[in-house]
């Protein structure tokens, strides 16, 4: 009420000024929503030619008044996409309550909530996979991982900085100042009409689209050998970027190259829980099972790749499994598969031509990629 006219938070006086229209500029639905409901506390004791000059408050003294007033307010709460709480209303008025779904800012403060109060378990149902972490395993990794960075499991407390909502509105980012000095990036999706979690982003918003930037870099330094700077700019991203599968997964391919077989299978299960689309990571884990020994472990996963897609070096190498269990007619049939995905695939090329020629050639190693 005190910004000058020309503040862009200043109120603007509307034409429709019996209607609930707010002409005002904020930065977040938090914010716009206390601004919105002194303005509704004052409309519900205001006549209104709408009403019969009678006033909101006064209408809902009786059943039908308050059905009036109950239409009215779906009609502009359908107008606005349910962005503000208009059952703020229906409280002060005595009109039965709606059930509404909590925007992306009150998802994004109820998980911060959550992970300030220690319960750390009760996050996992505002997340996007929150069906994945039914497995046990992946249940268990989730909470691991997160516990293990420092800067999620010291959030005291939190201040909202801004949001902002993708053009398709299914998308949105939450910016926080965490213990008074740190930025925090919450990323959400909708899905059936409901904000979850997305991933995490320990920097402001700007930096939210750099992921991939940072992910192409890594890959270059790969691609010229240079693995010590390479890990140098995994160490420092994943800090900011602690969901990314992408980040998680070149973990797992230095940690390969170095021979620590455990912390590379560990950063390939992180990558397979953050997206478990992801097949490459699944692959490197299978494989890591299949050079130690672990057939049937390896098979697992490498079975769990096919049910996504066909993949020609997953197809070889469980082949190999099948032929290093003697069945070699199954081995045979994924063979024939991997090479009619590609015919100059030498590797499967090889392995049928020896288990096709000679029984005698079982016992010989057998070849993976």
């Amino acid at each position: 009420m005190e910004c000058p006219s020309n503040c862009k938070y200043a109120l603007k006086q509307t034409s429709k000024k019996h209607e609930l229209i707010l002409n005002n500029y904020s930065e977040s639905i938090a914010e716009q929503q206390e601004l919105m409901n002194l303005h509704l506390k004052n409309w519900a004791k205001t006549q209104n030619p709408l009403f019969n000059n009678m006033t909101p408050e006064e209408l809902s003294k009786t059943k039908e008044g308050k059905n009036k007033v109950s239409e009215f307010l779906d009609k502009y709460e359908s107008k606005l996409k349910s962005t503000l709480n208009y059952n703020y209303v229906r409280e002060q008025l005595s009109i039965p309550i709606k059930k509404i779904h909590l925007n992306h800012e009150e998802i994004a403060e109820k998980f911060l909530n959550l992970v300030i109060n220690f319960d750390y378990e009760d996050t996992i149902g505002l997340h996007l996979n929150s069906e994945l972490y039914k497995n046990e395993e992946y249940k268990i990794n989730y909470l691991k991982r997160n516990l293990q960075n420092k800067a999620f499991k010291t959030i005291k407390v939190f201040d909202l900085i801004r949001t902002a909502m993708s053009k398709e509105k299914n998308q949105a980012i939450v910016e926080f100042e965490i213990n008074g000095k740190h930025p925090l990036s919450i990323l959400l999706k909708k899905i059936n009409n409901q904000w979850k979690i997305n991933k995490k982003v320990f920097a402001k918003s700007e930096v939210v689209l750099s992921e991939n930037e940072f992910i192409q870099r890594v890959a270059f330094e790969y691609s010229k050998q240079n693995f010590k700077n390479a890990y140098s700019d995994l160490n420092k991203n994943l800090k900011i970027f602690p969901d990314s599968p992408d980040l998680h997964y070149y973990f797992g391919i230095y940690y390969s190259s170095k021979g620590k077989v455990e912390r590379a299978k560990q950063f390939f299960f992180n990558a397979m829980e953050l997206d478990p689309e992801f097949v490459e990571a699944k692959y490197n884990y299978a494989f890591l099972f299949q050079a130690e020994g672990n057939m049937e472990k390896a098979q697992i996963i490498y079975e769990q790749i096919l049910e996504q897609k066909e993949d020609i070096k997953t197809l070889n190498n469980l082949a190999v499994i099948y032929e290093h269990n003697n069945s070699l007619e199954e081995a045979k049939i994924l063979l024939k598969r991997a090479l009619k995905l590609n015919p100059n695939f030498e590797l499967a090329q090889k392995n049928l031509e020896r288990i096709s020629n000679s029984s005698s050639n079982y016992g010989k190693a057998s070849k993976t990629t």
